[in-house]
C-alpha cells in the first residue's frame, strides 16, 4: 500500500541504526562539527575570533582552582567551601544539566562543565593533563576538531579512566522534527528560524514548489497518519534503551517508564528536560561507585534546556499521548535577563523556514526522509494531493 511505502520513511536518518556513529556522536544537532562553524567565522569580525572558547577559559580556571586556591586559602587560614571529589564533565549542550545534577547530588564537590561545542585554542596533550587532576571525568563522544590533536577517542586511549556516557535522544514526541544537512559544507547543518530544527513536512513542501498555505495544510492528522507519526515511540524507546545498553552499558527501562509517566520529557529530539539528565548522572555515579543522594529537583532545578530552542508536540500526536500539543515554536533565548523571548506560530515558522530554504540551492539541502519522499513519485503526488485537499478544506492550523 502507498501508506506503509511512505511509513517506511518516517523515520529520521540518526535513527536507523542506534549503535551508529550519528547516534554515538550523541545526535549532530547537539553539538555540530566544529567545520559547521567556519563559514560563519568568515564573517565574523577578527576580534571575536581572538576570544577563547568556553573550554580554553575552564582550563585557566580549573588549575587556578587546582593549585593557587588551595595554597591562598592555606596562607590566608580561610576555609575551602568544596572539598569534595573534583568530577569534570565534558560534553554538548546536554552536559550541563549532567553537571548541575552532580553538584546537587554532592554540594561539597568541584564540579566543572566543559562545553564542546565549536573550536578552542587548546590541545589534547594540555586537556588530558588538566583532566588529569580531577577524581572523576565523564565525557560524551565528541569528534576531533574541537581540540587540535584528537576527538574523545584520542582522550579515552590517554585517560582509560574517564567514563564514557550517552547523550539522550528521542523522536516520538516530535517525528516531524529533522536536521538538514548543507552539502555545500562538509559537516554543515542548515539554521532557520529555531536553529537547526525543521519540519520535514515543511521541506518537501518547498522543495515540491507548494505555497506557505499548503504546507500549512500538510500540519494534520490524516497526514501524520499516512506518514507514519503515529507510529513512533515503539522503534524510539527500542532504540533508546538498547542502543544504550549495547554501546554504552547503561540500562534506562526503567528511567524511559517514569519519564513517560511524567508526559512530554524532551524540548525536541535532541534536547531533554533537566529531571531526564539527572537519571544520567545518577547512572553515572553508581557506576563509579560514589553514593546518589536524593535532592529536591522541583526546588533546586535548573533546565538550562529550557533556554534553547523548543519544537512543539503537535495536537494530534499530543492527543494520543493524552498531553497538552500545539504549533507553538518558541525560539532560543540565552539573555533572559534581556528579553522574555519570542514565538512562530506554524504559518509564521514555515514562512520564516521557506526564506531560509530560498536563500540556498535546493539541491544543496539534504534530508534523507525528504529525499525519499521526493524520490517516489506515488508518495510525492499523495502528499501534494492532500495539502492541496486539507487547504480546499480549511484545514489550516495556527496554533
Amino acid at each position: 500500500m502507498m501508506t506503509d511505502r511512505i511509513r517506511r520513511r518516517h523515520r529520521p536518518a540518526e535513527w536507523d541504526d542506534a549503535s551508529s556513529p550519528e547516534h554515538r556522536r550523541g545526535v549532530a544537532a547537539c553539538h555540530p562539527s566544529p567545520t559547521a562553524f567556519r563559514a560563519a567565522d568568515r564573517t565574523t569580525p577578527v576580534k571575536l575570533r581572538m576570544f577563547f572558547s568556553q573550554i580554553d577559559r575552564q582550563i585557566e580556571k580549573s588549575w587556578r582552582q587546582y593549585l593557587v586556591e588551595p595554597r591562598l586559602a592555606k596562607i590566608t587560614g580561610r576555609r575551602l567551601r568544596n572539598t569534595g571529589p573534583r568530577i569534570a564533565v565534558i560534553g554538548n549542550c546536554q552536559s550541563f544539566g549532567v553537571a548541575y545534577a552532580m553538584k546537587l547530588m554532592d554540594p561539597s564537590a568541584s564540579v566543572d562543565h566543559f562545553s564542546v561545542i565549536g573550536r578552542s585554542r587548546a590541545n589534547m596533550s594540555l586537556f588530558v593533563k588538566t583532566m588529569e587532576t580531577y577524581d572523576y571525568v565523564f565525557t560524551h563522544d565528541f569528534t576531533e576538531g574541537h581540540l587540535s590533536g584528537g576527538g574523545s577517542d584520542e582522550m579515552l586511549r590517554r585517560l582509560p579512566r574517564a567514563v564514557l556516557f550517552p547523550a539522550i535522544g528521542f523522536a516520538a514526541f516530535h517525528p516531524d522534527m529533522v536536521l538538514i544537512h548543507d552539502l555545500s559544507r562538509h559537516h554543515g547543518f542548515v539554521f532557520g528560524p529555531i536553529g537547526p530544527y525543521h519540519s520535514a513536512l515543511g521541506l518537501f513542501a518547498w522543495r515540491k514548489g507548494l505555497s506557505v498555505e499548503e504546507a500549512n495544510a500538510l500540519f494534520n492528522e490524516n497526514v501524520f497518519r499516512v506518514v507514519g507519526y503515529f507510529d513512533v515511540w515503539n522503534d524510539a524507546a527500542r532504540e533508546l534503551v538498547e542502543g544504550l545498553q549495547t554501546v554504552y552499558g547503561f540500562d534506562f527501562s526503567t528511567d524511559l517508564l517514569n519519564w513517560s509517566r511524567r508526559g512530554v520529557f524532551m524540548y525536541s529530539n535532541v534536547h531533554p528536560m533537566n529531571f531526564v539528565l539527572h537519571d544520567v548522572a545518577k547512572h553515572l555515579w553508581r557506576r563509579v561507585g560514589l553514593t546518589v543522594r536524593e535532592e529536591n529537583l522541583q526546588l533546586y532545578g535548573i533546565d538550562d534546556l529550557g533556554r534553547a530552542e523548543v519544537f512543539p508536540v503537535y495536537p494530534p500526536i499530543a492527543k494520543m499521548f493524552g498531553v497538552k500539543g500545539s504549533y507553538l515554536f518558541k525560539l532560543a533565548n540565552h539573555h533572559l535577563n534581556y528579553t522574555v523571548g519570542d514565538f512562530l506560530n506554524l504559518p509564521q515558522f514555515l514562512s520564516a523556514c521557506y526564506k531560509t530554504y530560498a536563500a540556498s540551492p535546493a539541491d544543496k539541502l539534504s534530508c534523507p526522509r525528504v529525499d525519499a519522499w521526493l524520490a517516489d513519485a506515488g508518495v510525492s503526488d499523495l502528499l501534494t494531493n492532500m495539502a492541496k485537499d486539507n487547504l480546499r478544506a480549511g484545514l489550516t492550523p495556527t496554533l
